[in-house]
């Protein structure tokens, strides 16, 4: 079907359509180019009718929360767990050709799969649309999943608890770490999936064969592919820390609830991970059962295991070596490498040409800066509350990995960047420039917030932070707005500084949310409708009642459903107590109205996931409802979403788990446990990983984070007030404390109504409804341009660059993104398909090994910092875009603490010279 466009999901069951003209344009050559490389890699014919062609993808998508970010203006889960699901990239034997008699099956078959599934009648139905909708679901599972079985093999085994626990706390504590980074980072689960491979293996050497009581045994045998999965489960899962740290982060810590308990905070975490996993088991008959819900990410992250399970090494070309050598090579090369941007010269970070041909900035307060050194500065500087990152350039892969530029298909790589280029380059600035929400221009020029006062903004003014302000631009702390002993709205101090003001980046970014939420709707109603209600009628109607994968599963037992229906009583109880009157403030109704909102959500949202492969964001919908329920409740609302959208995507993220497994035909009884239990211990590293990182980082020594002399609220990140060059400044929790602010505290009435300076931004919500229509029509009525089923409105909108992590990734991500998957996929699509994500892997690990050794050795030690000399390529701010005085006078500060030392502002007479007349000093 020609019309269907190349977009998120199954693109009809992951088929990719191979658009046929050439696409006119050098707009629709770009997108063209890049949907085309998977007819050139498989050397298609290029006027051949449009091919059932998949690339499987490397990077496991079988936990859709590993994206998580805190903004309620963020697109969590609608970014790269969809992208893996939409298109995937080979990684087994090359393409495979889909179709139901000739399918290439590869992996654990017996080879009489076509034999099998015709004795088992897998494909007989009703002549009509319906044959149609089944036998193209049928093709596209059986490219990849073997319609053969051995119930014999062992599952649930000891190596899987062992391997399990292990990977369990070390990804949930790694993650943690990596959470207080300025630029969103993360080891990726794959690490896990490759690892454990090797290390089941020598388990199977050394582990003991003996028998004890019932038969059970430490060693069963041979380490074998339904281990393998179930391992994966288990490092998805946990490579994604729960949401709810940021609940109890940013209520302990940074709202100074210190009356909240270790106890309470890990109950809400464990119960937070497992709110909805009792009911997303009674939809399984609905979506997973049923043949019609595909997931499709289920079956790139199939492809890969057995990939990994085939001979590794056999039969390969000289130039080629096995995954694992590459892997170890990339990854120790990378990890030497990571040293320089991280430690010796850290402007590689972001390499910011605009910076540089700025004029300087007045070393006085009193002097306005010249309009062209602020705007430039405004536009070229990449640092958190700096600029937009125009023409900044990183060479950290800590900063380009924030774009996934090598899991991410290439076509929608371009959707990404060119609306992030629209929005950042076009929309902001002229937001900005122009105040056209509300004193934007003059946010952050406060002297007391700027380089020679506290150095909050060295800059001279504020865009690309998540930070709130007065009506007069001064900075306002997200803490100040709540009561601390009602937890409700702090009127007084809120009618004192309203109307409470936002960046223009991070405005931007609430309206791009609210245009994600109506454009995803619209888009999967335009592209998916039909197969969605096809689908749909297809599984209600019994129609897969013969599938062959849903019979060789019946040899299996089946989760009771009482089994979850006590958990989800069990965690609804739980959730009552804990909101109740752990101080999470959330009222038992609240908790109720969670439960409900995701019962009624969870079958349509599951139903689109499982057949486009794209979750719809509920983030907004969540907050708005509670924050206009209960207005001035700040943390109610922050529990309210975390309990809702958040937990309902924990559910959906289990019962692609539960379709995972039943393709592989692992018991369904082994997936809940592993799942459980993963996501319980999990969420225990998470939360005291979280405490021990910000408590044994230190105090800030500032008296105005002392409250009422009690020193445990002096507790505070001590990076956070201003980032330095090594990137901690825990900006992830810092957009979700102002989030929590915005639609909890001041509530979206205030912050978004008639009156207020934001409430424009709500006609996103009708732009992201009207949109997609534009090149779904265009499309319809010129189908030959070949470009426009290619342009996709949520992905264009997805803003993928949250206010406050660096912004020199908006160009180097996209030129690695262009090398590997277009030059490399097209010229040597052997090497691509081998090792592309095998390489993306080891840059992450590497990355995260000299992350972790320049954070503990260098940077963890409050009173004994080891500092690089300052010289041409190594700034305070890492970029040198800063004015000049302030980097020279902050340089001079940070060098006279480093190595134990004490420096006294006072004898340094340049410096003191400049911020006497401001009488503070950062």
């Amino acid at each position: 079907d020609s019309s269907r466009p190349l977009s998120i999901g199954a693109y009809r069951g992951l088929g990719v359509t191979a658009p046929t003209p050439a696409a006119s344009g050098p707009f629709g050559r770009l997108f063209a180019a890049a949907a085309s490389l998977r007819r050139r890699s498989t050397r298609e014919p290029a006027g051949a009718a449009p091919a059932q062609l998949i690339d499987l993808p490397v990077e496991l998508s079988l936990s859709h929360s590993s994206a998580h970010r805190p903004d309620s203006a963020s697109t969590d889960h609608f970014g790269r767990a969809a992208l893996a699901a939409d298109t995937a990239q080979a990684n087994s034997r090359g393409s495979v050709s889909l179709g139901r008699r000739g399918v290439e099956q590869y992996g654990y078959t017996d080879g009489n799969d076509e034999e099998d599934a015709d004795d088992a009648g897998g494909y007989d139905s009703d002549d009509g649309s319906e044959k149609g909708t089944v036998d193209e679901i049928y093709d596209s599972v059986d490219a990849v999943v073997s319609r053969s079985d051995d119930p014999t093999l062992p599952a649930l085994t000891a190596r899987v608890w062992i391997l399990g626990g292990f990977f369990t706390v070390f990804f949930a504590a790694v993650n943690t770490l990596f959470l207080f980074r300025t630029a969103s980072f993360s080891l990726s689960p794959y690490l896990g999936t490759l690892l454990a491979y090797p290390m089941g293996i020598f388990l199977s050497w050394v582990l003991p064969t003996t028998h004890f009581w019932g038969g059970y045994t430490l060693n069963p045998g041979k380490f074998n592919h339904k281990e393998h999965a179930l391992l994966a489960i288990i490092c998805s899962t946990a490579a994604a820390p729960t949401f709810a740290l940021y609940n109890i982060i940013g209520q302990r810590y940074q709202l100074y609830q210190v009356g909240l308990t270790s106890a309470a905070c890990v109950a809400f975490a464990i119960v937070s991970q497992l709110f909805t996993i009792g009911l997303a088991g009674l939809c399984t008959r609905f979506l997973v059962r049923p043949a019609a819900m595909l997931w499709p990410s289920t079956l790139a992250a199939i492809a890969l295991l057995k990939s990994l399970h085939e001979n590794d090494s056999a039969a390969l070309p000289r130039r080629l070596v096995s995954r694992f050598s590459f892997f170890w090579a990339v990854a120790s090369i990378t990890l030497v490498y990571e040293f320089f941007p991280l430690f010796i010269t850290p402007i590689l970070v972001a390499v910011s040409i605009m910076c540089y041909i700025a004029p300087d900035l007045p070393s006085h307060s009193s002097i306005r800066p010249l309009y062209s050194a602020k705007v430039l500065r405004g536009l070229g500087s990449a640092n958190y509350n700096g600029g937009l990152g125009f023409l900044s350039f990183s060479f950290d892969w800590s900063v380009i990995s924030q774009q996934a530029p090598i899991i991410t298909p290439l076509w929608s790589l371009l959707n990404q960047f060119i609306g992030a280029w629209i929005a950042l380059y076009i929309v902001v600035p002229i937001v900005w420039t122009n105040s056209l929400f509300y004193n934007d221009f003059q946010l952050g020029t406060s002297r007391h917030d700027g380089p020679n006062g506290t150095g909050r903004f060295p800059l001279g003014f504020a865009l690309n932070t998540p930070a709130l302000f007065d009506s007069k631009g001064k900075y306002l702390s997200a803490h100040n707005f709540v009561n601390k002993t009602t937890l409700t709205l702090n009127e007084a101090y809120y009618e004192a500084h309203a109307p409470i003001l936002v960046s223009s980046y991070f405005a931007t970014e609430f309206c791009a949310s609210f245009v994600v939420f109506t454009s995803a709707i619209v888009h999967v109603a335009l592209w998916y409708g039909k197969d969605v209600w096809d689908r749909f009628r297809t599984a209600v109607g019994e129609l897969d009642a013969n599938d062959i994968h849903t019979k060789m599963m019946e040899v299996y037992p089946a989760v009771p459903v009482l089994w979850y229906i006590a958990l989800q009583v069990v965690c609804v109880v739980a959730a009552v107590a804990v909101c109740e009157w752990g101080g999470f403030d959330l009222p038992w109704w609240g908790v109720l109205s969670a439960v409900l909102l995701s019962s009624i959500l969870i079958i349509p949202v599951g139903t689109i996931q499982a057949i486009s492969g794209q979750q719809l964001v509920m983030n907004v919908p969540a907050e708005f409802l509670m924050g206009l329920i209960l207005p001035g409740r700040m943390v109610a609302v922050m529990a309210f979403k975390t309990l809702s959208s958040q937990s309902m995507s924990t559910g959906l993220t289990f019962l692609g788990n539960m379709k995972f497994s039943h393709y592989l035909k692992i018991p369904p009884r082994a997936v809940f446990a592993v799942k459980l239990s993963t996501l319980a211990l999990a969420a225990l590293v998470n939360v005291f990983a979280a405490f021990w990182i910000y408590e044994s980082f230190g105090r800030s020594e500032d008296d105005e984070f002392i409250i009422d002399g009690d020193p445990t609220s002096g507790l505070i990140w001590r990076l956070q007030s201003a980032d330095p060059p090594e990137g901690w400044s825990a900006n992830n929790f810092n957009i979700f404390i102002s989030a929590g602010a915005i639609w909890g505290a001041i509530g979206p009435t205030r912050f978004f109504g008639g009156a207020s300076p934001y409430a424009r931004i709500l006609w996103g919500l009708l732009a992201g409804a009207v949109a997609p229509v534009v090149p779904y029509v265009l499309h319809r009525l010129r189908p030959q341009d070949g470009f426009w089923h290619l342009i996709n409105i949520p992905l264009l909108a997805m803003f993928p660059v949250q206010a406050g992590s660096y912004r020199s990734d908006m160009f180097t991500p996209l030129a690695v993104g262009v090398l590997v998957n277009y030059f490399i996929k097209r010229h040597d699509p052997a090497w691509w398909r081998r090792y592309a994500y095998t390489m993306a892997a080891a840059l992450d690990s590497g990355t995260a090994i000299a992350l972790a050794i320049t954070f503990f050795a260098f940077t963890f030690s409050a009173r004994y910092q080891v500092l690089m000399p300052y010289y041409a390529l190594h700034y305070p701010d890492a970029e040198g875009c800063a004015p000049s005085y302030y980097l020279t006078c902050t340089g001079n500060e940070n060098y006279g603490k480093a190595f134990g030392r004490s420096y006294n502002f006072s004898e340094d007479l340049y410096c003191s010279s400049i911020y006497f007349s401001v009488g503070v000093r950062h």
